[in-house]
């Protein structure tokens, strides 16, 4: 996807990024949604964040000031997501503060702080607990 060398995998990017399984990061320049237009290939049909996020099993991932992280996510429990989750929290420790988990396909959302992402326990357990 990237055409020369780009962000390491794993790693936490200022602004909106999209986060596959495999840890690739794909930065984006403006909004979500407009990046969905401009790659249509990649979006396969996608015409928001939330519908890539479900198709793809991607994660969407925004890094705003002072350390706020959302991330939306195809679900909580899935052993992929958690995986993915667990290297993007725990790799970037000092980039985030708290971090918003929207999860795509049921209620709820899941409000972290860094002591979550101490192990992979830690955050399946927090990822239960909803907001």
């Amino acid at each position: 996807m990237n055409a020369g060398p780009g962000p390491a995998p794993f790693d936490l990017l200022p602004g909106a990024s999209w986060l596959t399984p495999e840890g690739e990061v794909i930065p984006i320049a403006g909004f979500h949604e407009e990046w969905l237009r401009e790659h249509e290939e990649v979006a396969q049909g996608a015409r928001n964040a939330c519908e890539l996020v479900l198709a793809r099993r991607w994660l969407s991932v925004a890094l705003f000031d002072e350390g706020y992280l959302e991330i939306m996510a195809p679900n909580r429990s899935s052993d992929d997501v958690r995986r993915a989750m667990f290297a993007l929290l725990s790799r970037n420790a000092g980039k985030w503060s708290r971090a918003l988990v929207m999860s795509m396909d049921e209620e709820g959302y899941s409000m972290l702080g860094p002591a979550d992402a101490a192990d992979e326990a830690a955050l399946a357990a927090a990822l239960e607990r909803t907001i």
